[in-house]
């Protein structure tokens, strides 16, 4: 039987719903499940050339509201003709979102013209996930830079994160992500949470990874495996802005090509915030011109299965397919890693720099 949940991902600007989204159809793809992401509505309005500054913020959210229900229909739609038993629809930002925007009085109104009351609003969700925004307690990560529509100072985003928090307060499975935690560790709590919601095997924390030996018959042992899955990435490393390091990355799967972009801002030696994005393929096409000469273009074949209840995935890259880099997902610090015995280790490379994917760019060798 087909199961579809609507997951909404609320939460005041630079929460990083956009890093989530992007991780999240990544994981949750690779658990087995087809993702349809239901991006946010404003936005799409605004950088269309519709925003409050020509309609005013009342007719604006009339059209935002308009917006959100027909890409709700369509993606359930779609949810329900799709391959596949699990279904995950993450939409940013739902309904309520818009009600802190006009207050409840003006929202009601704007309800009435779609035949709906407040009351109808819960029900179509079945899960709220709430980031906060970094305006409260993460100053320093506050930026405009990853969504063109962004126009709010800090004082008005911890505004804006108030009044959402206060619009789905009533929705019976609400999660909130604050920023206690470093920005990796909040993307953690927020998928594990989605995962907890649905029930669905054990959350994973970190990784182990290690070296090693890879052969056609390796290759053709993890064909057999569960959830079994093949990617061809190529990443690309920009020239550094302002410190922060940059990659643009091509994945395939199958017939289906997804871009993205990644920016690490470090705050301190053992700490950064790195914030994903979505691309599109002219968008990527774009970022081309400012790839690092100084750096060689990552080639690489990513191998994803389930062996138990670990999720594995090895990395068999263009300059030495002889070799491997094999990831180990784990519930938690301290837990033994159970590798298969079909696989041979060479060595544990977790804590070994020279085995991130930023500085095989630059070696094009395992060392």
């Amino acid at each position: 039987m087909k199961t579809i949940k609507k997951i909404v991902l609320t939460g005041g600007p630079c929460s990083g719903k956009t890093t989530f989204t992007s991780r999240a159809q990544q994981v949750f793809t690779e658990r087995g499940y087809r993702v349809i992401i239901d991006n946010e509505s404003a936005t799409d309005l605004i950088t269309g050339g519709i925003s409050p500054a020509t309609l005013g913020m009342y007719e604006f959210q009339k059209y935002c509201v308009a917006l959100q229900l027909k890409k709700e229909e369509l993606c359930y739609q779609a949810a329900q003709e799709i391959e596949g038993n699990k279904v995950l629809i993450i939409i940013d930002r739902g309904i309520f979102d818009d009600m802190a925007y006009v207050g409840e009085e003006a929202f009601r109104k704007i309800l009435e013209g779609f035949d709906m009351k407040l009351e109808d609003i819960n029900g179509r969700y079945d899960m709220v996930l709430h980031l906060v925004t970094s305006a409260k307690g993460k100053e320093e990560a506050y930026t405009y830079a990853n969504n063109a529509a962004r126009y709010e100072t800090i004082d008005q985003a911890r505004v804006m994160d108030d009044m959402a928090l206060k619009a789905w307060e009533s929705h019976p499975n609400r999660v909130i992500i604050g920023n206690e935690d470093e920005f990796e560790v909040k993307m953690i709590k927020a998928i594990q949470s989605v995962f907890k919601y649905l029930g669905d095997g054990t959350p994973v924390e970190k990784f182990k990874r290690y070296l090693i030996e890879v052969n056609d018959e390796l290759l053709e042992k993890f064909a057999s495996e569960a959830n079994y899955s093949t990617s061809h990435i190529i990443q690309h490393y920009l020239r550094p802005e302002n410190g922060h390091e940059r990659r643009i990355r091509s994945r395939q799967t199958g017939d289906v090509v997804m871009y993205s972009y990644s920016d690490a801002k470090y705050l301190s030696t053992n700490e950064r915030i790195k914030t994903d994005s979505v691309l599109t393929q002219r968008q990527y096409n774009d970022y081309l011109s400012q790839v690092d000469k100084n750096l060689n273009v990552l080639d690489k074949t990513r191998y994803s299965f389930i062996d138990g209840d670990s999720i594995y995935k090895v990395e068999v890259f263009d300059f030495d397919k002889t070799k491997g880099i094999l990831a180990v997902e784990i519930p938690v610090d301290g837990t033994e890693v159970r590798i298969p015995e079909y696989i041979k280790v060479i060595k544990d490379v977790t804590d070994d720099v020279n085995f991130k994917n930023y500085y095989l760019a630059s070696s094009q060798r395992f060392l």
